[in-house]
């Protein structure tokens, strides 16, 4: 059974904040604020 932690890019937000202001959509999680475990990281 995979199990969901939170994305360790965005702390389970689905999103970063740019440097410049506003936001992106996080690139690990897709948006979704967490990953599966085991999955292939980038």
């Amino acid at each position: 059974m995979m199990t969901r932690t939170a994305c360790p890019y965005c702390d389970g937000h689905g999103y970063v904040q740019l440097l410049l202001g506003g936001s992106e959509t996080c690139y690990c999680c897709q948006g979704t604020g967490s990953e599966k475990e085991g999955e292939n990281r980038r």
